[in-house]
């Protein structure tokens, strides 16, 4: 991509009805002091590559953004517009005004919905890239729910997950593609790229990022503002974040026993030796299940699931920090950061943190969360030293809601 002269346009839609907000229009909500939807348009005008920038918005706000973005810094911002009866109707608007201000010398253009506020520069670039090589890219995180389809309520299949991808925005193409796309597609579609699909073209899929949530609820809201809390180091009132924190510590350790494979971290581990337990013994997730107790005042993790109860037999143990997180948003906390380290002789387990962070982030209360897992031993000290057992620590910080 060029850095001579800018080559790429944007269009941020933020049209919606925000018919889930209770009341509340998402586009005009306070995110650490400006309107969600203008924080996207920050990320584009900041970007040398950016050469004209479109907001597409409804009638009702079409006067809020148009003051909103004449006095602010948004010098690429060449048009304000109203949006259309349908999304791809406002894209469409978006793109016409392109044009008529001059942009049709752009090479590429990102469609991005303003309701997602946390993109950054290298994320765009990464699409430009992909749309370079195919002609439209698509940003996207893996699917980590199990998929099941079920017309009616009742499942017939259960897709592949590992080939499933959850998509989100911006969504960028070659001017000329996306132009064609929407001059010969008129059926109602769920996104641009699906346009494209639709006329034969190619899509590909680079890495969003689990931070780039769409804001559809109150509770994705109250989620936006701890992101960028955890973003920018402080609160939105200027403070450090850790004034409001709440820190706690989790240990847990089994020994081990003769057979395998190992379970730990949300993993499968080949060892012929597995961890001694009455749900799945899986000693890091405990200790994370337990930090995050301790931190909300929850009390232990015995207390909350004692061994005592047959629910819990060989359980397995993403139930427990599943429960954990569910029980500390009722009482106004949201996990943040989780540190973590594993205490282990044998066997060698650095090369599976990966796997395991992977794995834990896809926990339910988690997703949002920063992870990092460390491996540690004792210098063949004490019974864990002698590889009869496994142990770990885990720091978690939560944020109130």
């Amino acid at each position: 991509m060029s850095e001579k002269a800018p080559n790429l346009g944007a269009v941020i839609v933020a049209g919606g009805n925000s018919s889930r907000m209770q009341g509340v229009d998402k586009q005009i909500s306070n995110l650490a002091g400006v309107p969600v939807a203008l924080h996207s348009v920050s990320v584009f005008n900041s970007m040398p590559e950016v050469g004209w920038i479109v907001f597409v918005t409804s009638g009702r706000n079409l006067e809020f953004f148009r003051n909103e973005i004449s006095a602010g810094d948004f010098n690429k911002v060449v048009a304000v517009v109203e949006s259309g009866e349908r999304r791809q109707d406002s894209v469409k608007n978006g793109l016409d005004a392109i044009s008529d201000y001059g942009g049709d010398a752009l090479e590429f253009v990102a469609i991005h919905d303003g309701a997602r506020p946390f993109i950054d520069v290298e994320l765009v670039q990464r699409g430009v890239r992909a749309a370079e090589k195919v002609g439209a890219g698509i940003a996207a995180v893996p699917v980590k729910d199990t998929i099941k389809t079920a017309p009616h309520r009742v499942v017939t299949s259960t897709p592949d997950r590992s080939e499933l991808w959850s998509v989100q925005t911006p969504q960028v193409f070659r001017r000329d593609v996306i132009k064609a796309a929407h001059d010969i597609v008129t059926d109602d579609v769920t996104d641009d790229a699906s346009m494209v699909e639709s006329i034969g073209g190619l899509v590909a899929v680079f890495d969003g990022s689990n931070d780039n949530i769409k804001i559809t609820t109150p509770e994705d809201l109250q989620l936006a503002n701890l992101i960028f809390q955890r973003r920018s180091g402080v609160t939105s009132s200027g403070s450090s974040d850790t004034s409001g924190a709440r820190f706690g510590v989790g240990f847990d350790g089994h020994k081990l026993v003769p057979g395998g494979p190992l379970q730990l971290g949300g993993t499968e581990i080949e060892f012929d030796h597995h961890l001694d337990g009455h749900s799945d013994g899986d000693v890091l997730l405990h200790a994370i299940a337990s930090s995050i107790l301790g931190a909300a005042g929850l009390g232990d993790l015995g207390g909350n699931f004692p061994s005592s109860d047959p629910r819990y037999k060989d359980i397995p143990s993403q139930t427990f920090i599943a429960e954990s997180t569910r029980l500390a948003k009722e009482a106004g906390w949201m996990v943040v950061h989780v540190d973590a380290t594993i205490i282990a002789q044998r066997p060698r387990l650095a090369s599976h943190t990966d796997e395991m962070s992977v794995a834990i982030s896809q926990i339910d209360g988690l997703q949002n969360s920063e992870l990092n897992i460390k491996v540690t031993s004792t210098d063949h000290v004490g019974a864990i030293g002698a590889g009869d057992g496994i142990a770990a620590q885990a720091v978690a910080t939560l944020n109130r809601i």
